[in-house]
């Protein structure tokens, strides 16, 4: 049985027959059930996006991501730290990642983007209030790409599989269907 304890949807779970502890290294548990599945279960597992839409042009951003060994355009974001507020989380994160500042935010919901693999949690916000852009704030490890992209041209993306990030595609969902985003006639 899942029971939830707050808006930052810590999930609790039933114990797990665990077989083998594959790794367990800085909060990460990498552990493999009576079955030989692999799955991931991570302390930190709470994570943000920010969907800002700057007059009709998407903020999006284009990284390498290594699991997958390749670019991909997705929503800036990132990591929660411990006691941090999600919202300023992903206000920092947006600012960290593209250079900037937004006013008012709505929060999209949640999504689970690989349970069947990790506990890992993205809240998605939005924002259309972009106040200012400074230069990008970026940790050493990171090298980010920001884009703008029209919103017709990121719903044709999703459309035809060329844009297939999952927190993207959900955030598109979301702002589409609690009205921010006016879903044009469909190509």
């Amino acid at each position: 049985m899942v029971s939830i304890d707050d808006r930052r949807h810590k999930y609790i779970y039933p114990e797990v027959k665990i077989i083998k502890n594959l790794l367990n290294k800085n909060g990460i548990h990498i552990i493999e059930d009576k079955f030989g599945k692999i799955f991931i279960k991570s302390q930190s597992n709470i994570g943000v996006v920010m969907l800002a839409n700057d007059n009709g042009q998407l903020i999006l951003i284009n990284q390498y991501r290594e699991p997958i060994e390749s670019y991909t355009i997705q929503l800036p974001g990132g990591g929660v730290n411990q006691d941090e507020d999600i919202e300023f989380a992903a206000r920092r994160e947006l600012k960290e990642e593209t250079g900037i500042d937004c006013g008012r935010v709505y929060y999209l919901g949640n999504i689970l983007p690989a349970s069947w693999r990790s506990n890992e949690v993205t809240h998605v916000y939005y924002t259309d209030e972009i106040l200012s852009y400074s230069k990008q704030q970026l940790e050493g490890h990171e090298e980010i790409e920001v884009i703008r992209m029209n919103i017709q041209d990121c719903i044709d993306g999703i459309k035809e599989n060329r844009l297939n990030d999952s927190e993207l595609c959900y955030g598109i969902l979301q702002a589409i269907l609690k009205g921010f985003i006016n879903l044009p006639e469909m190509r």
